[in-house]
């Protein structure tokens, strides 16, 4: 039964990965190389993963996809103007719908890292390919994609370890009698109370994990090799089919290949976050669908949801500082006892990634108990290393000459953290903060795995809603859940000047 689960899980890990490389694949190549309206918000979309919870997306999936979705509601409107009968739209419960989701939910990531590295390469190699005779497709398929493929196996496996260990999308989306390891566990340890099968669906997630971390850290130090070969200076981009290259059947085929790419982008990316909107603004009254505050009223009203909103917000800011502290304090340890190149400094900020929130959760709720302090520790313990590759960052661009001039200004190697290094990663500290914060307040597993005594966060209180199938209620709470953290994080992503 294990194995049957594990190939499951590997399966709709894998496909979902493939999803989101060849959608981010393809929309990293027009915002790397073209220029286009909607082109600054496509990359700035590659936060969506870290900060918008996959309850939110599964909540506009429901909304825009569902049986009762807009969707359903355009088709069956059609069929009753012809004469037919629509049910409404069902393969949101099925794989298929649970790959879509959280491979669509994943490509931002995709296009950035791999936009990022695709800006950076030198046009001479290509230029002389195009000079050999070589015809664009030809240039693409031998050079630009070999030297790409570094960048988009560093996005790719993050991506596949988010599917892998993917939860909430997967407890709601997926058909009857098929499961993932990381459901499974959660219905052992918290429903069956089954340890022993729980202890072994345990240690295969995180033994096939650490393989996949493993394997991120060796393509991520092997792309970092030979960057003196890539080109720093920004590069101009043409519109759209309008490239001096191709001829123009080339250029025909561009264009038709953008819009293509951006339907489906807006049809099962934007389609479910505008599905959100309209449920949260919307009220059905004699089966007539009305604009509406009333939702947000009922909230605003509730004494849970403001409950729910204060723990959110202290967990929130209470994980957000720790992450900050952690990996401030690991990132200034490293740089003063210069130990960039130590493989095992390295690989420790990683570890966190092999490790599933259910897993995480449950562990320390057999050590402490599910309290509040708990679910700190494991949000922490999970997501310092998203502070810690801001903060990087940031160190990586003091010279050393200033931080030897640093060491000797100042009384002692605590002096200089405090007055040299906090000041000059200020701007990603508070950029690591937000990011930190938006996973805490967009995080559902964790609470739902501890099982609190009266506590509820906000994504939790959302999750109840949507399981007592209050959809119009749920999806406001997700409004105020992105206000809350979407907003932050992109002006954290702001300060620290993402294109």
């Amino acid at each position: 039964m294990a194995i049957h689960i594990f190939l499951y899980t590997l399966e709709t890990a894998i496909l979902s990965t493939l999803i989101a490389a060849v959608v981010g694949v393809g929309a990293a190549f027009f915002t790397a190389r073209r220029s286009f309206a909607g082109r600054r918000l496509l990359l700035a979309a590659g936060i969506v993963p870290l900060c918008v919870p996959p309850l939110i997306i599964a909540l506009g999936y429901v909304s825009f996809f569902g049986v009762n979705g807009i969707v359903s509601g355009w088709l069956k409107s059609i069929a009753l103007a012809a004469g037919g009968h629509f049910e409404g739209l069902i393969f949101l419960y099925t794989t298929a719908g649970v790959v879509i989701a959280q491979g669509f939910y994943n490509f931002p990531l995709v296009t950035r890292i791999v936009n990022d590295a695709w800006e950076r390469l030198p046009p001479q190699t290509e230029n002389a390919a195009r000079l050999l005779g070589a015809g664009e497709g030809r240039v693409f398929f031998t050079v630009t994609l070999p030297r790409l493929s570094g960048a988009i196996g560093a996005a790719c496996i993050p991506v596949f370890l988010f599917c892998f260990f993917s939860f909430m999308i997967v407890l709601l989306f997926s058909p009857p009698g098929t499961t993932t390891l990381e459901v499974e566990l959660y219905h052992s340890v918290r429903t069956t109370l089954e340890m022993g099968a729980g202890a072994k669906i345990a240690v295969i997630e995180t033994l096939s994990a650490l393989s996949v971390v493993f394997l991120y850290s060796y393509v991520v130090r092997k792309n970092q090799v030979g960057v003196e070969g890539l080109s720093f200076t920004a590069r101009e981009k043409c519109p759209i089919g309008k490239s001096a290259f191709s001829p123009l059947a080339r250029r025909a085929l561009e264009v038709a290949f953008f819009v293509v790419l951006a339907a489906l982008i807006l049809l099962f990316f934007a389609g479910p976050g505008v599905g959100v909107l309209v449920s949260a603004f919307t009220r059905k009254q004699q089966n007539v669908e009305t604009v509406s505050l009333a939702q947000f009223t009922s909230l605003f009203t509730n004494k849970t949801f403001w409950k729910s909103f204060g723990n959110s917000l202290g967990t929130g800011v209470c994980t957000a500082l720790l992450c900050c502290v952690l990996a401030f304090v690991y990132s200034v340890f490293v740089r003063i006892k210069r130990l960039q190149g130590k493989i095992v400094l390295q690989l420790l900020p990683l570890l966190p990634m092999a490790i599933s929130s259910v897993v995480m959760g449950w562990v320390l709720a057999l050590i402490f108990g599910g309290s509040v302090f708990s679910l700190v520790v494991c949000q922490t313990l999970l997501y310092w290393p998203v502070a810690y590759k801001q903060v990087q960052n940031g160190m990586n661009q003091l010279t050393d000459d200033i931080q030897n001039a640093a060491l000797m200004l100042s009384c002692g190697k605590l002096d200089c953290a405090l007055r040299f290094y906090l000041p000059s990663c200020r701007s990603v500290m508070l950029t690591a903060f937000c990011y930190c914060f938006a996973m805490s307040i967009g995080d559902a597993t964790l609470p739902l795995v501890l099982a609190i005594p009266n506590f509820s966060t906000l994504a939790l209180y959302t999750y109840r809603l949507a399981g007592a199938f209050r959809f119009n209620q749920a999806c406001a709470c997700a409004v105020v859940m992105i206000l809350l953290a979407g907003l932050l994080s992109l002006r954290g992503a702001k300060r620290r000047g993402n294109p």
